[in-house]
């Protein structure tokens, strides 16, 4: 029995993201059970930045339900995300929680390599922003394997599995869970497969997310252009994740210790 855990981050009661995660199960088959968590419902806290996380004890000491949404996490065999697009990016509870990524990339070993799928949900089309990209940092900053992501469209509750080809494509991202990954689609990165590209200069495509970079040529054609993708960003691989969430953030503890009173004198002039 395969265990899922879906992730829904809409304050609705059957809102488009707990339908689709629930389609997306079932796709599964029928050795797969689903436990459904609310984002929502669960106490989450900002994270305050103190970096207490980063010591011996390598917990947060905010009393909240984030390490018991961890622990499900751990439980289960594979997870769905799922989030609204709010003002062009995912529902505000989702940053909260991924902002949280200091002190869980502390038990990164833990989940390492989870199998992850991920659901958004926009009411109009070229309205969803850096909703999916968001999502698919989160998963990645976790840890998680992100087999595959949609952005469905549909304002109204149910209204996303109108369409044949959404009802299509939930089974795919069902399948996909513990099945052969998607692909990244036309216009994704083809490292993290988010949507979002910057061009730095003329000819030069870098990805936000990853660090992905491209060399945009002109085709043979002459009326189109190719991209010429340099080697995998390594953000998201878990030495390099380690490296900066368990080494990197500590040494630069030790260096403010260090340089407290010079930086004292900065930061005095601005007390109130």
């Amino acid at each position: 029995m395969k265990k899922i855990l879906g992730i829904v981050a809409s304050q609705r009661k059957l809102a488009n993201g707990e339908i689709l995660i629930k389609e997306a199960a079932a796709s599964v088959g029928e050795e797969a059970e689903l436990e459904l968590v609310k984002l929502t419902d669960l106490k989450l806290m900002p994270c305050k930045a103190c970096y207490a996380c980063l010591g011996k004890d390598k917990r947060c000491p905010l009393d909240d339900d984030l390490y018991s949404l961890f622990d499900r996490i751990k439980e289960a065999d594979g997870v769905i995300l799922s989030s609204p697009c709010y003002a062009l990016g995912p529902a505000g509870i989702t940053k909260i929680f991924g902002d949280r990524i200091i002190a869980l990339a502390q038990q990164i070993d833990q989940i390492w390599g989870k199998p992850c799928v991920i659901i958004g949900t926009a009411g109009i089309r070229c309205w969803e922003g850096y909703t999916l990209s968001a999502m698919i940092a989160n998963a990645r900053f976790m840890g998680l394997e992100v087999k595959d992501a949609h952005m469905f469209i549909g304002a109204l509750p149910g209204e996303t599995l109108v369409d044949p080809e959404g009802r299509e494509r939930i089974k795919l991202i069902g399948q996909s869970l513990f099945g052969i990954p998607h692909q990244p689609e036309s216009g994704q990165c083809p490292t993290c497969w988010s949507d979002l590209w910057k061009f730095p200069t003329p000819n030069h495509a870098l990805c936000p997310i990853c660090g992905q970079e491209a060399k945009i040529l002109p085709a043979d054609d002459g009326n189109s252009l190719t991209w010429e993708f340099g080697p995998s960003a390594a953000r998201f691989s878990k030495d390099h994740l380690k490296e900066h969430f368990q080494v990197w953030l500590k040494d630069q503890v030790q260096e403010f210790i260090k340089r407290r009173k010079e930086l004292a004198l900065i930061r005095n002039k601005y007390r109130v």
